[in-house]
């Protein structure tokens, strides 16, 4: 599994990791079912505590996006694809209506915000 935790990125290095788990059960590069890498050895790889690991993977198996496997560790939650589908709505639509509050907020009309999304999807 590789992450990478951005040390100029002023958010959490646990949001990070939370946030590149996520995108990648989402886009199915991580599937049901398969392991993540330990707590302790994902703390070496990644030169951070090992509490924040293991809080993000607690929070993320609270939410249904793990499970804890007796034996095993933590895996990814056998939720099937109705489970993947509302997980990606739930990854992407805070984002979306935390720019789309920004943008109202700046003065951004409907159609410049359309237009600004439609260029970024093109790229």
């Amino acid at each position: 599994m590789k992450i990478v935790i951005d040390p100029q990125d002023p958010s959490p290095k646990f949001k990070q990791l939370m946030t590149q788990i996520q995108r990648k059960i989402v886009a199915g590069t991580l599937i049901p079912g398969e392991k993540l890498t330990s707590v302790r050895k994902l703390a070496v790889e990644l030169n951070i505590n090992p509490m924040t690991i293991s809080r993000c993977y607690q929070s993320m198996e609270e939410d249904g996006w793990l499970e804890r496997k007796r034996g095993v560790g933590m895996i990814v939650a056998r939720q099937g694809l109705q489970g993947r589908m509302e997980n990606r709505f739930e990854f992407i639509e805070p984002r979306l209506k935390a720019l789309i509050d920004d943008a109202r907020e700046v003065g951004y009309s409907k159609s410049e915000v359309m237009a600004l999304v439609m260029q970024y999807w093109e790229d």
